[in-house]
């Protein structure tokens, strides 16, 4: 796919997916912001349940490393305890990250 087919790709994509957008808030009543569209992309599988998932878990693990008041170990078995998974789903979660 050339660059032209791309742009013109992603231009219908902006444009419908704008249009359903502001559909989506006049039929439930909703603002359109920043907040609303997250919740319009989730709703409608835009971002994937793991893809939030994990989301979740880095950001929450560079709050944990930036507090320093807990060894890695503790953090991850932390976030297992908070995220309902094992210590090694949370291991290969941030692995994958870096």
């Amino acid at each position: 796919m050339d660059k032209l087919q791309k742009k013109q790709i992603v231009d219908v994509f902006c444009k419908s997916l704008n249009t359903d957008f502001q559909a989506y808030c006049i039929r439930h009543g909703m603002e359109e912001n920043f907040d609303t569209f997250i919740t319009y992309a989730i709703d409608f599988n835009f971002i994937p349940d793991s893809t939030i998932q994990h989301y979740a878990i880095q950001k929450t693990f560079e709050d944990l490393e930036q507090k320093k008041q807990m060894k890695k170990t503790e953090q991850v078995n932390e976030l297992a305890h908070r995220f309902n998974l094992t210590a090694r789903s949370i291991w290969n979660i941030l692995r994958k990250k870096n």
